[in-house]
């Protein structure tokens, strides 16, 4: 027979104290920025990626109790972000051929944001994944190595590598 220590007791409290928190305001407030990070990054175009992130928290909200740990809410969310991105593109794949490689950019906002997503965008898939994952999802590369199903030498080198092309991206775009 086993018992409940207190490290049980203290998992389910932090559990519960999480789920308290979780209201549909409190996610968007928390979250969308990373999960917006994440649709240009697949998407390569704004006003795609703003709908697939108001389509992600509708589904988040209609499923926010079927969460099981509510303190990996942003993980849970950016899954569902990349596999909404994933169904877009089949869509528009099927739909109509993609003719524009720039992509759309808002009139307003944060420029050099703009900048960097956009530089992000132009990369090839394997190391704009890893650059997701690492730096918008917050992963460590153990977990972007799962993620990928490859090493975490594979992950730490293309992280190097997407790096390197970013800043090339990015003084190119300057100068």
């Amino acid at each position: 027979m086993t018992e409940t220590g207190p490290r049980d007791t203290r998992k389910s409290g932090n559990i519960a104290a999480a789920r308290k928190k979780l209201t549909p305001e409190r996610l968007v407030r928390d979250h969308a920025s990373a999960v917006l990070g994440l649709c240009l990054a697949y998407t390569k175009n704004f006003h795609d990626s703003e709908d697939i992130v108001q389509d992600v928290f509708i589904q988040a909200f209609a499923k926010l109790d079927t969460l099981r740990d509510p303190t990996r809410v942003r993980p849970w969310l950016l899954k569902i972000a990349r596999r909404k991105c994933i169904d877009a593109s089949r869509k528009r794949r099927h739909s109509h051929p993609v003719t524009e490689d720039v992509p759309s950019q808002p009139n307003s906002g944060n420029e050099h944001l703009i900048h960097v997503h956009s530089a992000i965008s132009k990369l090839p898939d394997a190391y704009r994944e890893t650059i997701t994952l690492y730096y918008l999802d917050g992963r460590d590369c153990a977990g972007v190595a799962r993620s990928l199903g490859i090493s975490e030498v594979a992950v730490r080198r293309r992280l190097v590598r997407a790096r390197l092309m970013l800043h090339e991206l990015l003084v190119e775009d300057e100068s």
